[in-house]
């Protein structure tokens, strides 16, 4: 089979989706090695609100560190992923604008207005428009140079998106994000690494087996409180990368209207399959909440599957499952005969569309 098969595996994944993916570690290194010497002005330090944009790709940071730290700190982070910033955001708002490619449009937009308004601004990328803008106005910005992403796609990039999106955070003194953490993330990461990676065969590789349960099925996941965003990330990366739909609610918000939509359409039961993130970290009645839902999913006659990160806090619990997600949307865009870098109707509809705000001057 395919997903035992490395060089035929390696014809398919002809853009090196799969280097990129065991590579994560490494970018997360790289991110935090080249943000040590970027400087953060004693204005920057003053502010009451966070917001951080960015699309597709490049905005999955921002709802990772939104879930990972918004119970913990004392101002909001909101993620936005639009033209146009809120009347909200003013002086005592620190932005931070995030674009790979340095040329998408909404981002760019938000950073003409935030130039416009006077507003604190902070921007990462790999280059082009976005960092220019940061180097003109001389605000702070992270030149993600990727090195360990060989497949040139931003939500392949995501340790540099995340860890350098917490560094330029962590160094306005609102979040603390150490070398000690950085190291417990990598070993959570490689843990997954070890029992996932296409060397180990299907009999003893738990991640082939799931994505091998998932073909054939729209996907649902369900999460909730630290796991959220980076759940969103390996929904997104279903999408693109396996080219398959799949979908997400929250617990606790879905049982509150979600269990009422599972008998119709009939053919429910023979195309959707749940996914439930759990986590020993959630609250006593939040997990209670999960076996509860999974047992009136599965009354409806209706498939699950519960995956429960091992490690031991929030934020490694987050990269571990962000590994793991990698693998099973890798080995499913294996089992689907597809290279899951392009990303053919995103660039059509682009092309289509016109990028015109992203060379603005």
């Amino acid at each position: 089979m395919i997903l035992d098969d490395i060089e035929v595996q390696k014809k398919v994944d002809a853009s090196q989706t799969y280097e990129s993916i065991v590579s994560y570690s490494e970018q997360c290194q790289h991110a935090f090695d080249d943000t040590a010497s970027i400087e953060i002005p004693d204005s920057y330090r003053s502010f009451n609100k966070i917001l951080m944009t960015g699309m597709g790709g490049s905005g999955l940071g921002a709802r990772i560190i939104e879930s990972l730290y918004g119970f913990q700190i004392r101002c909001p982070i909101i993620h936005m992923h639009d033209y146009d910033l809120p009347a909200w955001v003013d002086q005592n708002t620190l932005c931070i604008f995030s674009a790979f490619s340095g040329t998408t449009e909404e981002p760019l937009e938000c950073a003409r207005q935030a130039i416009k308004r006077g507003l604190k601004w902070m921007s990462i990328g790999s280059g082009d428009t976005l960092i220019n803008l940061a180097i003109e106005q001389k605000v702070p910005y992270y030149k993600i140079n990727p090195t360990f992403n060989p497949s040139k796609q931003p939500r392949l990039a995501l340790g540099y998106s995340i860890i350098g999106q917490i560094r330029l955070v962590a160094k306005t003194g609102i979040i603390n994000f150490d070398e000690s953490e950085l190291q417990a993330i990598k070993e959570a990461m490689q843990t997954v690494i070890l029992s996932s990676k296409r060397e180990i065969p299907f009999e003893n590789n738990p991640v082939k087996k799931i994505a091998q349960s998932l073909q054939e099925r729209q996907i649902v996941f369900v999460a909730s409180r630290h796991l959220v965003g980076v759940t969103h990330a390996v929904k997104n990366q279903m999408n693109e990368n396996a080219k398959s739909m799949a979908s997400m609610h929250e617990i606790p918000e879905l049982n509150h209207h979600l269990m009422e939509g599972l008998a119709f359409p009939k053919s429910n039961t023979e195309t959707l399959l749940y996914i439930f993130v759990n986590s020993s970290l959630y609250p006593e009645r939040i997990q209670k909440r999960y076996a509860i839902t999974k047992d009136i999913i599965e009354k409806n006659h209706i498939p699950t599957m519960t995956i429960t990160p091992q490690s031991n806090n929030m934020l490694t619990q987050a990269f571990e499952l962000l590994q793991l997600g990698g693998f099973i949307n890798y080995y499913l865009a294996m089992l689907h005969g597809v290279d899951p870098a392009p990303i053919p109707y995103v660039d059509e509809f682009k092309n289509r569309l016109g990028q015109s705000l992203g060379i603005w001057k």
